[in-house]
């Protein structure tokens, strides 16, 4: 099953992840403590990075999951079976959201 979704943001959009990233960022300039090991810096900056992305990319992921009771799917019906958090794995590292997944209505459970 192929999935495409449009882009329901503009990128000029206030996203929290990139907000917070943004917000402790800017704590972390503010700081009067001078740089003692650049590396050290470096790592916390790149550290806010990804967790930025992962949180992003989390919700894009939640974004693609239908929550509906019953799905039709080239003519097979399908009920929702189950709904709860899954972690992927992402470029960014793990990511967990919440999804749904579907059975066929025509297999029941004592046939699988």
């Amino acid at each position: 099953m192929e999935v495409c979704q449009p882009l329901t943001k503009v990128a000029n959009d206030s996203c929290p992840a990139i907000d917070q990233l943004q917000q402790k960022l800017t704590l972390l300039r503010q700081s009067n403590n001078p740089i003692q090991h650049f590396e050290d810096h470096e790592n916390e900056i790149h550290s806010l990075f990804i967790q930025a992305e992962r949180e992003i990319l989390a919700e894009e992921l939640q974004k693609l999951d239908i929550n509906k009771a019953s799905i039709e799917v080239n003519g097979v019906v399908y009920h929702q079976a189950l709904r709860s958090y899954q972690t992927y794995q992402s470029a960014a590292g793990p990511v967990r959201v919440l999804r749904s997944l579907y059975r066929n209505a025509g297999i029941s459970a004592l046939s699988l």
